[in-house]
């Protein structure tokens, strides 16, 4: 014996509301609930930040060497190379907001530097950052020039200042310094920090 099983379009209408009260109710409970454990739970970076294209992000740093033309050397005496350091942001996901660069070249020969030139420059601004300008350095004139030329070792930093501003008006600021190092026998290196 086969039984069929229907239900009245009353009930299933009904059954509906009922659901929806349900959650209608139990919805703000669970919201306060939810609040009261944020209280207790710690906070991720992400969480703290007003803008995370602005306030939030991580810095990333890199360097390398690389031989240009002679020509880039001004055709100095000795082996010459160029050293590259940059410092770039990015924010929360991972899009460059902006970077800031610094490169030398250099020649040596017998133990001596006998060329270098620098040379700094801010790229890829964006999500808001505007560059401010070079801030620092430890060079007089702007690409320094005969640097450490006759001796054994110098160095060349820079710094320079970055500026972003919330939609509530509060400004953020990132001031990267980059510094780049030569040796009279070829060795080199760089540093970087605070983008």
């Amino acid at each position: 014996m086969e039984t069929e099983n229907r239900h009245s379009p009353a009930l299933g209408v009904a059954l509906v509301v009922a659901v929806v009260a349900v959650l209608l109710v139990l919805m703000p409970g669970a919201a306060r609930a939810a609040e009261q454990s944020d209280l207790a739970q710690p906070s991720y970076p992400a969480d703290a930040c007003d803008d995370p294209n602005i306030d939030c992000g991580t810095a990333v740093f890199e360097t390398d060497v690389l031989t240009e033309s002679w020509d880039a050397y001004e055709r100095s005496k000795g082996t010459c190379r160029t050293r590259w350091v940059r410092a770039t942001r990015k924010n929360l996901a991972w899009f460059v907001v902006f970077r800031y660069y610094e490169q030398v070249r250099w020649c040596w020969k017998d133990g001596k530097i006998t060329y270098f030139w620098r040379d700094r420059w801010p790229a890829d601004t964006a999500f808001g950052w505007s560059f401010q300008g070079h801030i620092g350095s430890n060079c007089v004139y702007e690409h320094c020039s005969g640097r450490g030329v006759g001796t054994y070792s110098t160095d060349a930093w820079t710094q320079g200042g970055f500026r972003a501003c919330a939609p509530k008006l509060i400004c953020y600021y990132k001031y990267p310094l980059v510094d780049i190092w030569v040796h009279g026998d070829g060795g080199s290196g760089a540093s970087a920090s605070g983008a």
